[in-house]
């Protein structure tokens, strides 16, 4: 597994679980069109979406939940704006952005 998003050697550890854990969210956007979308940190938790940000909550389709700390790992080792990621052998494009819905922030990965 390789990332070309220049991360440290220290953000190595989280990379097996969280960046697995993100190529598989990220099929999804590429099989149902529009964005991933990862809510904030609800009770040790993140709900994952799947929509157009544009819309509200209830437009969105949700995929699950991750452990915060899982969450976690995939911030580390991703960045915000532009990213190219290597998991598993498999390329992944994305654009990471912030958003919000009605209370809660969140955080979008737009395919590109």
């Amino acid at each position: 597994m390789t990332t070309t998003s220049g991360m440290q050697a220290g953000r190595q550890r989280h990379a097996p679980e969280a960046l697995v854990t993100l190529a598989d969210y990220l099929d999804l956007p590429l099989r149902d069109g529009g964005s991933l979308i990862m809510m904030q940190q609800c009770d040790g938790v993140c709900g994952m979406y799947v929509g157009n940000t544009a819309g509200g909550q209830a437009d969105l389709t949700f995929y699950g939940t991750v452990a915060a700390t899982v969450a976690n790992g995939i911030l580390l080792l991703t960045k915000v704006g532009r990213n190219r990621i290597e998991i598993a052998g498999r390329k992944y494009y994305f654009v990471r952005c912030f958003t919000h819905f009605e209370d809660r922030g969140a955080v979008v990965f737009a395919p590109s």
